[in-house]
C-alpha cells in the first residue's frame, strides 16, 4: 500500500517568495506528503506599499529585498538544495521597475526570479490547499498585499482560478473616498465571482491578512487553541470581528494579538473585502489555512506516490520510525485494540491508529511530565491533516495513555472543543493503549486477543501470553473496562 512507503532520504526544495508585503524563504524536506519546515525566514519589505502612487517598487523595500535575496541565495548554496524555486507575484508583476528588480537580482545573487502570473498564484494557492485536504471542495481565496486570487475545488480538483486587482494595498493605496472604495470592492467582486459555482461548503481563507483576521477573532472569543491552520468558523461566528476590524483604529486593537505592523494596516480593509465575499456566496464554513502558495510550490514537486498517500498516519509512521522504542508495533498495536472500537466511523478509526504508532514517541521524557509533555507537544505538533478538535481529542488520548495529569483547566478549556462522549473515547482509548504498551511483547500471539460483549470486555490469552500479564496490567485492563462501563474478563486458553 502506498500509505506504507517512508522515504528517510531528504529531498529538500527550497522557495523564495517575493510579494507585496514580505520575502520569505522556506526550505522543506518533500520526501514526505505533509510540510516539512526544515529552514524558515521572513522579512517584511513593503515593496508594493507606494505602487499605486508611483507605479515603481518601494526603493527603500527595493534596496532591503535584494540583501535579502542574497543572503537566502548563500544559504540555498550552504545546503545543497536539490531545488531551488524563486517566484515574485503581483508588485514586481505590475510595477514598472518589476523585470528591472529582477535582473537585478540574477546579477547580484545569481537567483532566477520568475514573475508568475495571477491565475499561476491562484492555482499554486490551491494546491497548498490540497496539501492540507487533499479531497477538499469549495473556494480557495488567497489575500496579498496587492491582489485577490480566487480558485474553485471539487473533490481536490482545480476547476477555475482567476486573480484580481483586490489586495487591501492596492485598495487602500488607490481609494481614500468610503463610498469609492466600496463601489471598487464590489465591482472587482462581481468581476472575479463570473463562473464559479457560488454555494459552496467550505471557504479557505490563504495569506497573511487572513492569518492575522484568525488571530484578532481568535483572542476576541478566548479561543483556547492559537493555531491559525485548521481554524474553522461559520460567518456568524465570525461577524462581530468583521465589524470590530472594519470600524476599530489601528490603536484600538489589542496589543497582545501577534499580528505585524503591517498586517495591522490592512486588515480594516481586508476585512471589508470579506464582509462584501459573504454577501455574495454561501458558506457553512470558513477555514483558515497556514498553507498557501509556496506550499502549492511544494505539492507541485511531489511525486504522485507521495500524493496519494494518507498525510497524518504517514506522518505518525515516520515519527514512530525515528523515534520510539519498538518501530512497527504501532501497527500491530492498533490491530490488537481494533476490536474494542469497531463501531467507530473510519475518521475516528484512523485516529486510534494515529494514537497506536505514537504511542512510544515520547519514551525519553521523565515519567513524571510525560503526560504533560505528550499534551502539549500533540496540540502544536506539525502533523498534516488534522483539524483542531482532532488535535484536542489525540492529546486527550496521551493524557490516558500515561498517567493523567490534572493539566486541563490550565492549558486548554477542552470542554469547549470536545463533547463528553468525545472524551470518555479518549479515555478509553488511551487506556488501551496504556494496556498493550505494558503487555507488548512486539508479538499479538502473546498479546492475546481483545473482544467485547455487552456485559464485558474479554481478553484472552495462552499460555506464554499468562507469563506476561501480571497485576499491573490487570489494573490496567479493569480501566479500560471501566471507561467503557463494563466488567473486565480474562480467559486463559
Amino acid at each position: 500500500m502506498t500509505e506504507n512507503v517512508i522515504n528517510m532520504e531528504h529531498n529538500l526544495i527550497g522557495v523564495i517568495d517575493v510579494g507585496s508585503n514580505s520575502i520569505r524563504f522556506v526550505v522543506y524536506d518533500n520526501s514526505q506528503r505533509w510540510p516539512n519546515y526544515f529552514y524558515n525566514e521572513k522579512i517584511m519589505l513593503g515593496l508594493g506599499s507606494e505602487l499605486t502612487e508611483t507605479g515603481k517598487l518601494h526603493p527603500k523595500g527595493r534596496i532591503r529585498a535584494l540583501k535579502a535575496l542574497e543572503r537566502f541565495g548563500e544559504i540555498a548554496k550552504s545546503m545543497n538544495l536539490n531545488r531551488l524555486v524563486a517566484i515574485a507575484t503581483e508588485a514586481v508583476r505590475i510595477a514598472l521597475d518589476g523585470k528591472d528588480f529582477c535582473e537585478s537580482v540574477y546579477e547580484i545573487t545569481g537567483i532566477k526570479l520568475k514573475i508568475i502570473t495571477g491565475a499561476e498564484e491562484a492555482k499554486l494557492s490551491a494546491q497548498g490547499i490540497l496539501l492540507g485536504w487533499p479531497q477538499a471542495s469549495g473556494l480557495v481565496c488567497d489575500i496579498g498585499g496587492a491582489s485577490l486570487e480566487l480558485a474553485q475545488l471539487e473533490a481536490g480538483k482545480i476547476t477555475i482560478h482567476r486573480s484580481s486587482k483586490l489586495g487591501p494595498m492596492a485598495v487602500l493605496g488607490r481609494l481614500f473616498d468610503p463610498i469609492l472604495k466600496q463601489n471598487h470592492i464590489n465591482s472587482e467582486i462581481g468581476k472575479l465571482f463570473a463562473g464559479f459555482k457560488l454555494e459552496n461548503n467550505n471557504l479557505f481563507l490563504v495569506g497573511g491578512s487572513w492569518r492575522a483576521l484568525a488571530k484578532l477573532d481568535m483572542k476576541r472569543k478566548e479561543y483556547p487553541l492559537q493555531i491559525v491552520h485548521g481554524y474553522i468558523v461559520s460567518p456568524e461566528d465570525i461577524s462581530s470581528t468583521l465589524k470590530f476590524a472594519v470600524s476599530k483604529k489601528i490603536k484600538e486593537f489589542p496589543e497582545d494579538v501577534n499580528i505585524n505592523k503591517f498586517r495591522v494596516k490592512l486588515l480594516p480593509t481586508a476585512a471589508e473585502i470579506l464582509i462584501e465575499f459573504l454577501k455574495n456566496i454561501k458558506v457553512k464554513k470558513i477555514i483558515f489555512s497556514g498553507y498557501g502558495i509556496r506550499e502549492g510550490i511544494l505539492y507541485e514537486n511531489l511525486s504522485n506516490e507521495i500524493r496519494e498517500q494518507n498525510t497524518l498516519i504517514n506522518d505518525a509512521r515516520l515519527l514512530e520510525l525515528n523515534q520510539s522504542r519498538f518501530p512497527g508495533f504501532g501497527d500491530k498495536l492498533y490491530k490488537w485494540v481494533s476490536p474494542l472500537f469497531s463501531n467507530l466511523d473510519n475518521n475516528s478509526k484512523r485516529l486510534v491508529h494515529v494514537i497506536c504508532l505514537l504511542h512510544d514517541v515520547h519514551w525519553r521524557i521523565h515519567p513524571d511530565h510525560r503526560s504533560n509533555f505528550c499534551f502539549e507537544s500533540t496540540l502544536l505538533s506539525n502533523l498534516g491533516g488534522l483539524s483542531h478538535e482532532e488535535r484536542i481529542f489525540l492529546a486527550t488520548c496521551f493524557l490516558h495513555r500515561y498517567k493523567i495529569k490534572s493539566i486541563l483547566a490550565d492549558r486548554v478549556k477542552i470542554n469547549e472543543l470536545l463533547n463528553n462522549k468525545q472524551i470518555s473515547l479518549a479515555q478509553t482509548i488511551g487506556s488501551a493503549v496504556r494496556l498493550g504498551a505494558m503487555i507488548n511483547g512486539s508479538d499479538l500471539e502473546k498479546m492475546g486477543h481483545l473482544s467485547v460483549t455487552s456485559e464485558s470486555i474479554i481478553l484472552e490469552l495462552n499460555v506464554s501470553g499468562k507469563k506476561i500479564f501480571g497485576e499491573v496490567a490487570l489494573k490496567r485492563l479493569q480501566s479500560v473496562a471501566n471507561s467503557m462501563k463494563l466488567k473486565a474478563s480474562i480467559n486463559y486458553v
